[in-house]
């Protein structure tokens, strides 16, 4: 192998299997160097798979993870160790360890958000490399006005296929009265928010400069709720799509955010403030970039943005009748006891394999289903549920809508905690199994956010828990280190 050219090592080296790539290269510097210069490793670190969803719960301490369970090595070869329940999370004191009301803000490309209690404390973790960094304090906290009603809200930027550094942004709510003329702009044409840059280690007040007209005066953004939905998801979602950033925002639009140029676009939504009272809305990704939904009953629409020649243009994908799968899974609620449900909450009290809430759920624990339950959710033909026969009578249920698929045109829909997959092409359904947290329940017994996760092996987070912040680009055990971070730096 010593006498092998560089080009043909490379060749080798690119037909080993992860693991198996990731000890190579920790045999000798050349080939070190071969993996490293040819960024062999680097489709394998990188988000490329969705493994579960994180979800907020009301009336409820801390989040969770959804997914599939007992996984110790996924289908691309690599050792999985996903932190599914945030024991990793640098403790403080007696107070901290107790008194925490916890909830995910946001999730990009494999980064978390992660509030502690209330926002008394902010994070960015990577649950697959139990890394974490304390955010410090922004310039102006935004200010708690009602339970969860602040008067800005955080988000995350991240993409590890240009740069490992990320930033948040806050992004300011709708002035209330007195504090902004209500005939005013809103957006305004210079828009200041506060931004966080893991590069500089500190916030900073950026202007964004509006291009082209703003979606009407303050008071009639006002006249849209501060909640997305009545009951559901207390405050709205963004996504970070090739370099900017889409903020769903209150008064039906969209604003996308030009890091690169201090720019952004309001881009209105494909329902008005006034359908929006009997509708859920949800920004998200798929596979063809940036994707709207509006959830009205049991009726779904699901609209792609279209950006081809610097027009802005939702193009409606699907229109989609839920009254078949809502009966079905009534059935299933009440019925169907013993059916399969691949997926379970990820519990800290069986040491994340979840075990116990397999047992209680009737999964099967024996060691030859273990090539079974793979975390990694990768096929089309599990678990599928018949609708077509299904009746429509009993489907005046309430469903929530949990996320879009990133890779692939499937949603994920929830009623009475009751999870499914469904393909919107071929109207396919696939059973997952139930959210709800073990003793979870009660009369306010539901969901808030929810975001489906990517993980990702590479991060810059620091080494050491107890830092609040450091810069040192480090990749820790040996399946995360996929290449040198300078070679990912964009700049």
């Amino acid at each position: 192998m010593d006498r092998l050219s560089e080009d043909l090592l490379c060749e080798v080296l690119r037909r080993v299997p992860p693991a198996g790539l990731a000890a190579c290269r920790c045999l000798c510097r050349a080939w070190r160097a071969a993996v490293d210069g040819g960024r062999l490793l680097l489709p394998h670190v990188l988000p490329h798979s969705m493994r579960g969803i994180f979800s907020n719960y009301c009336d409820y301490h801390r989040p969770h993870l959804f997914a599939r369970p007992r996984a110790t090595i996924t289908s691309s070869g690599l050792p999985h160790d996903i932190d599914g329940t945030f024991t990793s999370r640098p403790k403080g004191g007696v107070n901290d360890r107790l008194f925490g009301w916890d909830s995910v803000l946001d999730h990009c490309n494999g980064l978390v958000l992660y509030d502690h209690h209330h926002q008394t404390k902010l994070y960015v973790c990577n649950p697959a490399t139990r890394r974490w960094a304390r955010l410090p304090s922004p310039l102006r906290k935004p200010e708690c006005v009602f339970f969860f009603r602040y008067t800005g809200y955080y988000y995350l930027a991240y993409d590890p296929s240009v740069s490992l550094h990320y930033e948040v942004f806050l992004v300011p709510e709708v002035p209330e009265d007195g504090e902004a003329s209500s005939m005013g702009q809103w957006p305004p044409p210079v828009h200041t928010l506060q931004v966080f840059s893991s590069r500089t280690q500190q916030w900073e007040d950026r202007a964004f400069v509006r291009q082209g007209e703003p979606v009407g005066t303050v008071a009639e953004a006002r006249t849209d709720s501060v909640e997305p939905v009545c009951c559901g998801p207390q405050r709205r979602y963004a996504e970070y799509w090739r370099g900017a950033l889409y903020v769903h925002c209150r008064g039906a639009y969209v604003m996308r955010l030009s890091p690169s140029e201090d720019k952004y676009q309001v881009i209105k939504t494909p329902t008005s403030i006034k359908e929006n009272e009997d509708a859920k809305p949800y920004l998200g990704r798929s596979e063809s970039g940036v994707y709207y939904v509006a959830l009205a009953g049991l009726q779904l629409r699901v609209w792609a943005l279209n950006e081809s020649g610097g027009y802005m243009e939702w193009l409606l994908r699907h229109h989609v009748n839920l009254e078949a799968l809502s009966h079905r899974l009534k059935t299933l609620q009440y019925y169907d006891k013993h059916v399969n449900r691949p997926w379970t909450i990820v519990d800290d009290r069986s040491n994340n394999n979840c075990e116990f809430e397999m047992e209680v759920q009737g999964i099967a624990t024996d060691e030859e289903d273990e090539e079974e339950q793979i975390i990694e959710w990768n096929s089309d033909d599990d678990d599928i549920l018949d609708i077509r026969n299904s009746s429509r009578e009993w489907g005046d249920g309430v469903m929530d809508f949990l996320g879009f698929h990133p890779y692939k045109e499937v949603v994920f829909l929830s009623e009475s905690f009751n999870v499914v997959a469904y393909h919107l092409a071929s109207s396919k359904a696939q059973y997952l199994g139930v959210i709800r947290p073990w003793g979870y329940g009660g009369t306010t017994a539901s969901l808030y956010e929810s975001y489906p996760y990517t993980p990702c092996l590479i991060d810059s987070l620091p080494e050491n828990e107890l830092e609040l912040y450091s810069t040192s680009q480090t990749f820790g055990n040996t399946a995360s280190s996929a290449a040198p971070a300078e070679k990912l730096d964009a700049g």
